[in-house]
């Protein structure tokens, strides 16, 4: 297979993947909202992805046995941690309070926020592309805080996903760091069994196997708990985008799997009929600049170095 489709399916599956999560929270909140909520669900993605991760772990590692020094070791333990705590619980809570719509947008923004983060982490610095990218992210983040229709609950939906992008911006970072010495496919198993143990234990500890019993009520939600949020976010999702940021680069990688994701979202969205208002229209319009002026080779940016200069190649 060609390169350019290997790199087209790992960023199509990674936006799939993404782009239904939100959708399929709120299909298993509205099922049983007196079982289900953002917590519940987190836990309950975390209790049943954890052994998956654990037999997939088993296999990579006999196929591959890891070459780390102490300090990527780090790296790996710390980029499990933020994957669990931060970028799954937050996402998820966040999408119990506001519209999927406003999830597809702010999670499209976070090339331009990955990019930035990437720039001081990695110390190069931020171009004009880079600084025009955060500020029309910034204007768009302003304009859907204003769109806000559903109240202080939207808004704290909203807000969650701020925390989200900085959280998805130090975990694509790690990745980039961890570098060579370990498979995509270890990689991710073991950071996904360290976020998941992270989530699960203490989850399970607090709220006790109900929730996670309660996904086996009924078809639809069988099939939405692990078709999508097990299989297609949990399992595949990861994978593929670790191995998209090691093939690609954090920046080429994060962009065609949340445009995918932000089209699916969108597509979603206007399905289900959810609200929109004429200033979240703008504030998607200003968010697929910020995009475009992330990557496309306009002239303005004809100076820059490339579109991927704040973003090392893998080791």
């Amino acid at each position: 297979m060609p390169r350019a489709w290997k790199h087209f399916a790992l960023v199509a599956l990674t936006g799939l993947g993404w782009g239904l999560l939100a959708p399929a929270t709120k299909v298993l909140i509205a099922a049983e909202p007196s079982v289900f909520d953002g917590t519940t669900v987190a836990v309950a993605r975390a209790a049943w992805s954890f052994p998956l991760f654990l037999i997939g772990l088993a296999l990579a590692w006999r196929l591959d046995p890891p070459r780390l020094d102490a300090r990527r070791w780090a790296l790996v333990v710390a980029a499990g941690l933020v994957f669990g705590l931060v970028v799954s619980v937050v996402y998820i809570v966040a999408a119990q309070h506001t519209s999927v719509a406003h999830i597809a947008f702010l999670v499209g923004i976070s090339p331009v926020t990955n990019t930035a983060v990437a720039a001081v982490v990695f110390r190069t610095g931020l171009e004009r592309r880079g600084w025009t990218s955060l500020a029309l992210g910034i204007a768009g983040v302003a304009l859907l805080a204003a769109a806000r229709g559903g109240g202080s609950g939207e808004l704290l939906g909203d807000a969650l996903m701020l925390v989200w992008l900085a959280g998805f911006a130090a975990y694509a970072c790690l990745l980039r760091a961890v570098g060579a010495g370990m498979s995509s496919a270890l990689l991710m198993c073991l950071v996904g069994a360290i976020s998941m143990a992270s989530v699960a234990i203490p989850g399970l500890a607090l709220t006790g196997p109900a929730a996670a019993m309660h996904v086996l009520d009924a078809p639809a939600t069988v099939w939405w708990f692990f078709g999508e949020i097990v299989v297609g976010s949990t399992l595949v999702a990861q994978t593929t985008y670790a191995a998209a940021v090691r093939r690609m680069g954090v920046a080429a990688a994060t962009i065609g799997a949340e445009y995918t994701a932000l089209f699916v979202g969108v597509v979603w969205s206007l399905a289900a009929r959810e609200p929109w208002t004429p200033l979240s229209v703008l504030a998607g319009l200003v968010f697929c600049a910020a995009l475009a002026a992330t990557f496309t080779p306009l002239p303005f940016f004809a100076r820059d170095a490339g579109r991927d200069r704040a973003l090392p190649a893998a080791s």
